[in-house]
C-alpha cells in the first residue's frame, strides 16, 4: 500500500528541504511518495522542494485546501497524508497509519506536543489527545484513505481558513477520527510571536463564528489583525 505525503507550502523554502528529507528518512524505504502543492511562493520552496526529492504541483491560489486538493490529484497512493512544512513526524508514522488504515479506520491524526517550552502550550497539546472538533487541527496531520477522500469530495475549495474542520465535520459522519498515540512535534512560533491568551482567544472566536456562518473573509481579516504570521489571503 502506498502512502501519498501532501505538503501544502508559501514561502517555506527555510525549512522545505529539511522538512522532505526527514519525512524520507522517517519512512525508511518504505513505499511513499512527497508531493508538495505549492502556491507560487516568492522564494525558493518550490526548487528546494524538487532538489529534495519531492514532486511539486504549482497551485495559482493561496489557499490550503485548494492546494491539498490538487495535491491529491495527482498523487498515486492508496493513502492521502496531509501534513504541514513546519512540523516534525514521529518515527514509524507509515506504519502508524497502514496498522490504522489495516484496522479499517478511513482516516486519522496524531497527537500533539510544542517544540519548545512556551507558557499554557501544555495544556494545549494536553486537550489533542480528546475526540471532538474542537480538539483537532491541521497541525496534528491528517491522513485519509484516498477512496474516503473521494467518498466526501475532498477539501472545499471555497475554505480558505478552517478548512481542516471543516473536513472533519463531514468525515465524522461516517467514522470517528483515529487518534494515533503518539506526537507530532509542532512549531510554537505563532504562540512566540503573539500573546498566549490572545491567541487562544481569537482561535476560539474564529471557530465559534465559523461554525455560526460568518463569511471566510471575515475569518481573515480577523485573524490577520489579530495574529502575527497568519498566510491567510482574502477571496477575492
Amino acid at each position: 500500500m502506498k502512502l501519498s505525503i501532501i505538503i501544502p507550502t508559501l514561502n517555506e523554502a527555510a525549512i522545505i528541504g529539511k522538512q522532505i528529507q526527514s519525512i524520507a528518512q522517517k519512512a525508511n524505504t518504505k513505499d511513499i511518495e512527497i508531493i508538495v502543492a505549492d502556491a507560487y511562493s516568492e522564494d525558493d520552496t518550490a526548487d528546494i522542494a524538487r532538489e529534495a526529492g519531492a514532486s511539486v504541483v504549482l497551485v495559482d491560489r493561496c489557499c490550503r485546501a485548494r492546494q491539498m486538493n490538487e495535491g491529491a490529484k495527482v498523487a498515486t497512493g492508496d493513502v492521502f497524508y496531509f501534513v504541514h512544512a513546519d512540523l516534525t513526524l514521529p518515527d514509524g508514522f507509515v506504519d502508524d497509519i497502514l496498522e490504522g488504515v489495516a484496522a479499517k479506520r478511513s482516516y486519522g491524526c496524531y497527537q500533539v506536543a510544542f517544540d519548545r517550552p512556551v507558557k499554557g502550550l501544555q495544556f494545549n497539546s494536553s486537550l489533542s489527545k480528546y475526540q471532538g472538533i474542537f480538539f483537532r487541527g491541521g497541525d496534528q496531520t491528517l491522513y485519509m484513505t484516498k477512496a474516503f477522500f473521494s467518498k466526501i469530495g475532498g477539501f472545499d475549495n471555497d475554505i480558505v481558513i478552517m478548512e481542516d474542520y471543516e473536513i472533519l465535520l463531514r468525515a465524522s459522519r461516517y467514522e470517528k477520527i483515529n487518534i494515533m498515540p503518539a506526537k507530532v512535534i509542532i512549531s510554537a512560533r505563532k504562540m512566540e510571536q503573539n500573546n498566549y491568551f490572545r491567541t487562544n482567544l481569537v482561535n476560539v472566536l474564529v471557530f465559534s463564528l465559523f461554525f455560526l456562518g460568518a463569511s471566510q473573509n471575515t475569518l481573515v481579516r480577523i485573524y490577520q489583525r489579530f495574529v502575527k504570521g497568519a498566510k491567510y489571503r482574502e477571496i477575492e
